[in-house]
């Protein structure tokens, strides 16, 4: 069953959807909600994980905080190509007019 913005089930369909039906249904809503998503700063991966940790009572390791700056950095460049897609878009290639 595939997802359709415009006629979403209602909890009492997905229930009589079969296993196959209803994985199928929220895969391909998974992937119509993910037009609208954008990535997150760097600095939120990096304060999600040292909560966590906190949280779970241990701390970041040297190799750990070594892969969480990684990660940083890569999601900062995805967020800054999506900042300047959306700057394109309502600009133009040319930039603010």
């Amino acid at each position: 069953m595939i997802y359709d913005p415009n006629n979403e089930l209602t909890d009492e369909q997905m229930t009589h959807l079969s296993e196959d039906e209803f994985f199928e249904y929220l895969d391909t809503k998974a992937e119509y909600l993910k037009q609208f998503s954008k990535p997150l700063p760097g600095y939120y991966i990096k304060r999600y994980a040292y909560t966590s940790a906190e949280v779970a009572g241990h701390k970041i390791t040297d190799d750990e905080y070594e892969g969480l700056q990684k990660m940083s950095k890569e999601y900062n460049e995805k967020r800054n190509e999506w900042v300047l897609d959306k700057l394109k878009d309502k600009f133009g290639e040319d930039g603010i007019q």
